[in-house]
């Protein structure tokens, strides 16, 4: 699944934020193996038209960090 291109993937089966039930009490382990055990591609996400491919490094620079030094770079 993460080889996964656009092309490879139908926009319809991808699950969309807006409609996704996160249920914020949970652990981070257990969201994760929420999603996991959904049966849906982890890697693409939707937010209304918009599909977002998802990806990693392993290292252990968190999302949170990335996320942080990008803005800092952009602004």
């Amino acid at each position: 699944m993460r080889n996964m291109s656009f092309e490879d993937i139908n926009p319809a089966e991808i699950p969309d934020l807006d409609e996704m039930n996160i249920d914020v009490t949970k652990s981070k382990r257990e969201k994760i193996l929420g999603i996991l055990e959904s049966g849906k591609n982890p890697y693409f996400i939707k937010s209304g038209n918009i599909v977002v491919k998802v990806g990693f490094a392993s290292t252990s620079r968190t999302i949170e960090e990335a996320l942080e030094s990008l803005v800092q770079m952009k602004w």
